[in-house]
């Protein structure tokens, strides 16, 4: 499949193409509907007050108000312990959601599941094991918060197989797993056609998937749990010459054609392999 490479090649296509008709990507894959995209921001210190604290320091700043937790790798009980006390101290503040990565079994995702939904956690991210496709089914049948698939989407035909099996209510959307911008956005057609809402997921690309990322989630009418493009803001250093903009709890896309971007090619050759 081989799907980051050609991601990243189309990418570079639709940079190239933007530019020689002096429009943004977003154009090029069918018209943006907005300009900038709330951005989520994932505490994943596993220390409850530390990772308090990081979410009011974010709120403060504006930089981000939906929170999401790793969780999975603890016992349930101190996982759900963990999440509660988190969403307890934000409160209506911000959203609160759970990406468990597959960790639980499908007895332990029942009780957790409805803990979390019951206590005003929003959303719930690979609760099970993407092969345990009837058991995802069972999950999404009976949580009261819904499920996005996450792993379980490698293809566009692994979206299109969920649809029709029911086992997300949610689907995450990534560029490097679907293979492109053009792919993840046939994607969320097929979601939007069984009325699943959409997450604009990552795999905490740089600044240059961070925007291919962006001008394809511009195009989406519904866009219903926001996105995760938050990985230019880990870095200490970049390739381009001006970073992303980050403002008022959103990632802010330029409408200058291509994405947008320029690279800094004495950084690019520093680290150059």
């Amino acid at each position: 499949g081989n799907t980051f490479a050609k991601s990243g090649i189309e990418t570079a296509l639709l940079d190239a193409q933007g530019k020689r008709l002096g429009l943004p990507v977003s154009e090029l894959l069918g018209g943006r509907v907005r300009d900038s995209l709330e951005v989520a921001w994932t505490l994943a210190s596993g220390d409850t007050s530390r990772d308090i604290a990081e979410a009011e320091q974010m709120l403060d700043r504006r930089r981000h108000r939906i929170f999401k937790l790793k969780i999975g790798a603890n016992p349930l009980e101190q996982d759900l312990k963990h999440v509660l006390a988190i969403k307890k101290a934000l409160g209506d503040r911000a959203s609160v959601r759970v990406d468990v990565n597959q960790y639980w079994d499908e007895s332990q995702a029942i009780r957790g599941c409805q803990v979390l939904g019951d206590n005003g956690i929003d959303l719930i991210e690979q609760p099970i094991s993407r092969v345990n496709r009837s058991g995802q089914v069972r999950l999404n049948l009976r949580s009261p918060a819904p499920i996005m698939a996450d792993e379980s989407i490698e293809s566009v035909e692994d979206a299109f197989s969920l649809a029709a099996d029911g086992a997300a209510s949610v689907f995450a959307l990534k560029i490097a797993k679907n293979g492109g911008p053009r792919a993840v956005l046939r994607t969320a057609q097929i979601a939007e056609a069984a009325g699943i809402a959409l997450y604009g997921g990552t795999m905490l690309e740089g600044s240059v998937g961070t925007l291919a990322s962006a001008h394809a989630f511009l195009t989406l009418k519904q866009l219903t749990w926001g996105t995760e493009l938050f990985g230019p803001l880990l870095l200490t250093e970049d390739i381009v010459t001006e970073a992303p903009q980050y403002r008022d709890f959103e990632l802010h896309i330029p409408r200058t054609p291509g994405l947008g971007l320029s690279l800094d090619e004495e950084r690019l050759a520093r680290f150059s392999r």
